[in-house]
C-alpha cells in the first residue's frame, strides 16, 4: 500500500517506539522528553521560544486571544486552504477574509491581498503550502508591516531548516508547525508555536500552562495509531488482511479521525485545547532527528515527479515537500484506477476551503471570490514524496498509463 495520508512518515522504529510507550504509562503526560522536543524546535529557528500544544487549530485560537484584537477585526487567509485555518478566526467572532492565489506557485496573489486590506485588517496568515516558501513571501511581509498587520506563517505543511537558519522573527510573527499524521513531521496530533516576541510567547505560555492533559483513552489511542498504520499498510495487499484490521480498529475506536464531526459541519470544536502530553514528544524527538534525512529523500522524489511529469506549475529544483502537487485531467477518475492498484493518491484542498463538503457559507467564503483557486480546486491531486525511488517510478509510470488511455 503506497498511500498520500495514511502513515507517510511511519516506519518500524515509529512503531516500535510507540508500542514501547504505549507499555510506559507513567511517562504519558509528565516527562522530560517536552524540554527536549523545545531545545531541538529552538535550535532549528534561532533566538525563538516554542511552544507545544496540541493541535494547529487551538494553536491559531490562542495566539488571536493574546493578541487583543477589536471585535471588529478582518483576518486575512488565502484560499485554497482548510478549515483548521478558519474554524478558530470563527469561532471568536472575526472576519476571515478570502486572498487568491497564484497559479504557478499556490502562494498568496499579491495584488488580490492588496485589494483586500481595510483599516480593520489586524491578522495575516501567510500559508506555506505543501512545505514551499511562498513566492512573494518578503513583499508580503513588508506590506503586512506598512499596514501594521501581525503575520502568522502557517508552517504546517513542512518547513526547510536551513532557510530559517538564516531568518530573523519579528516581534509581529509568530510561526505554527503541525505534528498531525499526515504532516512532514509526525507526532499523530500536536503543535509548535514559534515565536521571539517574549511578551507573546509568555502570555501563550502562561495559556498553555492552565490547559489539561488529554485523558488516558484518549493518549492511549494516539499511541495505537503509529503501529496499526504500518501495520495495516504492510498487510493491506496481502488477502486484504489490511482493510480488515483498518475496518475492525475503526469500529473499536483505536484510530482518533483527524477532523471531528463538529469541524466537519463547519464549527470550531474545543476538544484539542489541551497539553501536550511528554509520550507525544517522544515520538516528535525522534522524528525531528530524522528529519534531515526524510527531507533528502523528499527532495530525491520530487526531483523525480518534476523530471518525469508534465508538471504545471513547476516546482523549484530540490524542494522537499510533504505532498507533490500536480495539476490533472479527469483526477477523480485516476484517484479511483490506483486505489485499485493500492495506490492512495492525496486530493487536499478538493474546494475552496478544505475538505470536500464542508458548507463554504459557514466559514464566510463566497463562490467565484477567488477564481484561480476554485480552478486548481478542480484538478490537484497530490502525490505521496516520503516513498521509495521504486515506488515514485511506479506511480508516475501508472499515472501516464491511465493519462494516456484517457487521452484516446
Amino acid at each position: 500500500m503506497i498511500s498520500t495520508d495514511f502513515g507517510p512518515n511511519e516506519d518500524g522504529n515509529d512503531a516500535i517506539l510507540s508500542l514501547i510507550t504505549l507499555f510506559s504509562p507513567w511517562t504519558w503526560r509528565m516527562g522530560d522528553a517536552i524540554l527536549k522536543a523545545k531545545k531541538q524546535l529552538e535550535s532549528l529557528f534561532p533566538s525563538s521560544k516554542a511552544i507545544l500544544l496540541m493541535s494547529g487549530r487551538a494553536g491559531i485560537k490562542l495566539i488571536l486571544q493574546a493578541l487583543n484584537l477589536p471585535p471588529t477585526s478582518e483576518i486575512i487567509v488565502q484560499a485554497f486552504t482548510c478549515e483548521a485555518v478558519v474554524l478558530p478566526i470563527r469561532a471568536l467572532g472575526f472576519k476571515p477574509v478570502y486572498v487568491d492565489i497564484e497559479k504557478n506557485s499556490y502562494s498568496m496573489d499579491l495584488a488580490s491581498l492588496q485589494n483586500k486590506i481595510t483599516p480593520q485588517t489586524k491578522v495575516l496568515i501567510l500559508q506555506h503550502t505543501f512545505g514551499m516558501i511562498p513566492k512573494n513571501r518578503n513583499k508580503v511581509l513588508e506590506l503586512a508591516k506598512s499596514h501594521n498587520m501581525f503575520v502568522i506563517e502557517d508552517l504546517a505543511h513542512g518547513f526547510d531548516p536551513v532557510f530559517w537558519q538564516k531568518e530573523k522573527l519579528s516581534d509581529n510573527q509568530v510561526l505554527t508547525l503541525s505534528f498531525g499524521r499526515s504532516k512532514a513531521l509526525s507526532s499523530v496530533f500536536g503543535c509548535a508555536l514559534i515565536t521571539s516576541n517574549k511578551s507573546l510567547h509568555d502570555s501563550l505560555g502562561a495559556v498553555e500552562a492552565n490547559l489539561p492533559y488529554p485523558s488516558l483513552w484518549f493518549i492511549f489511542q494516539l499511541l495505537c495509531y503509529k503501529p496499526l498504520a504500518l501495520l495495516i499498510r504492510y498487510t493491506y495487499s496481502f488477502l486484504s488482511i489490511g482493510k480488515i484490521i483498518h475496518k475492525s480498529v475503526t469500529i473499536l475506536r483505536l484510530m482518533v479521525a483527524e477532523i471531528s464531526v463538529k469541524e466537519k459541519a463547519g464549527e470550531y470544536d474545543p476538544y484539542l485545547e489541551l497539553k501536550y502530553p511528554n509520550c507525544l514528544a517522544k515520538l516528535l524527538t525522534f522524528q525531528l532527528e530524522k528529519y534531515p534525512h526524510m527531507q533528502e529523500q523528499r527532495k530525491i522524489v520530487c526531483n523525480i515527479y518534476s523530471s518525469c511529469v508534465g508538471v504545471m506549475p513547476s516546482i523549484p529544483k530540490d524542494t522537499a515537500l510533504c505532498r507533490f502537487p500536480l495539476l490533472i485531467e479527469n483526477r477523480d477518475m485516476l484517484v479511483k484506477k490506483l486505489a485499485v492498484q493500492n495506490i492512495f493518491l492525496g486530493t487536499w484542498y478538493t474546494q475552496a476551503v478544505a475538505p470536500r463538503g464542508l458548507d463554504l457559507g459557514k466559514v464566510g467564503y463566497h463562490v467565484g471570490s477567488c477564481p484561480v483557486a476554485e480552478d486548481v480546486c478542480r484538478s490537484i491531486i497530490n502525490l505521496p514524496t516520503l516513498v521509495t525511488v521504486e515506488e515514485a517510478n511506479k506511480i508516475i509510470k501508472m499515472i501516464n498509463i491511465q493519462c494516456s488511455v484517457n487521452d484516446h
